[in-house]
């Protein structure tokens, strides 16, 4: 099976594959590599770039509660399961500055 990483071993509707649940160190690896993408975009040029926060994605599957079944710091409460877009996009502004587009796509209504 695919490397397939989720907040939660749950498996999808849509994939026979199920997912390994992230540590708190595969967390922060993920966050890092969002950051870096947004960075390599401004170094070649682009004006800004979208974080896909919706749709049942990665990010996604961290605000949702069936998708998300954590009792540590990153599941939970809202406010947890918030922290990582939150952390995402604090770190991308921080590494990309005030003047880079960071658009991000959340869903209104989760059909997951």
């Amino acid at each position: 099976s695919p490397l397939c990483v989720a907040p939660s071993r749950i498996q999808s509707p849509i994939t026979p594959f199920t997912p390994r649940e992230l540590s708190a160190r595969g967390i922060e690896r993920q966050i890092r590599a969002f950051v870096r993408c947004a960075r390599l975009a401004r170094e070649a040029g682009y004006d800004g770039v979208e974080v896909m926060g919706s749709e049942g994605y990665f990010i996604n599957q961290f605000l949702v509660t069936h998708t998300n079944q954590r009792s540590d710091a990153w599941g939970g409460a809202y406010e947890n399961r918030m922290r990582l877009p939150l952390e995402i996009l604090a770190r991308m502004r921080e590494a990309v500055g005030p003047d880079f587009i960071i658009i991000y796509r959340l869903s209104m209504l989760d059909l997951i």
